[in-house]
């Protein structure tokens, strides 16, 4: 029973910090249409250890430079390197896309990964994680961003995060992922992933965090938090329109790709 009740407590305390979070930056509307779920996958690849500006350069160089992932496949792994060079990483995300295109082509015969819309989640998880490079994080946003599943993607904002507001206490965004996947709300995944993200950006900083800015102030159990506080601004900052998700530019902008 003290068990129980201190789910629910911790489900409340989500929707509580939620709402917050949607009081200051809006309530997230997911994009009218859905990416493919290859051009999710490879685009948040894309975006590992680099920020959205730079992985969706990338994406774009690669979409010009070869406008069909049957092109990306057949071009050998140092020209694919050299299109997504602005990304970082280059050599290593180059190899594991023609590793994915690889398997995807020899396991379903195209390249298109449309039958996980017809998978549980748990199945649609599984096939993914099996991807080299391919961690929690990445799986998840393809459910959520081209599958419309009530998924929570951690990353590493959402980690630090998590654990300074002791909704969590891991070492790994992946521990983090499945100590939170069992508290979320049912239909607030979205807006609370997205969200954070842009919390964790703006005011919950790895450095110098503005926390005389936070409106998660009280509800904070970061011990440092108050070496940062601030007088509080009378407005906060919203969303801008350069403050984006790859996930979710791919599918605003209708930049996918054929196979």
């Amino acid at each position: 029973m003290a068990r129980q009740n201190a789910h629910v407590k911790s489900v409340l305390r989500i929707s509580r910090l939620a709402d917050a979070l949607e009081g200051q930056f809006g309530r997230p509307r997911p994009p009218r249409k859905k990416s493919r779920p290859l051009d999710s996958l490879i685009a948040t690849l894309l975006s590992q250890n680099t920020n959205d500006r730079n992985s969706y350069r990338a994406w774009l160089r690669l979409k010009r430079q070869f406008p069909s992932w049957a092109k990306v496949h057949k071009a050998p792994w140092q020209a694919v390197a050299k299109a997504i060079e602005v990304g970082g990483l280059k050599n290593q995300k180059a190899r594991r896309i023609k590793l994915i295109l690889r398997k995807v082509l020899k396991q379903r015969g195209s390249f298109s990964l449309d039958f996980l819309k017809q998978m549980s989640n748990e199945e649609a998880l599984e096939y993914l994680l099996a991807m080299k490079g391919v961690g929690s994080k990445t799986a998840a946003c393809v459910l959520v961003f081209s599958l419309g599943r009530d998924v929570f993607p951690v990353d590493t904002h959402i980690h630090r995060i998590c654990n300074r507001l002791a909704l969590a206490k891991t070492k790994s965004a992946d521990e983090t992922y499945e100590a939170m996947k069992p508290l979320l709300p049912l239909g607030s995944a979205y807006s609370f992933h997205v969200n954070l993200i842009h919390f964790g950006r703006q005011t919950c900083r790895s450095n110098n965090p503005l926390c005389g800015q936070c409106v998660l102030f009280d509800e904070c159990s970061f011990p440092k938090k108050h070496l940062y506080l601030v007088s509080k601004p009378d407005t906060v900052r919203r969303r801008t329109v350069a403050d984006f998700l790859i996930t979710e530019k791919i599918a605003n902008d209708g930049s996918t790709r054929r196979g």
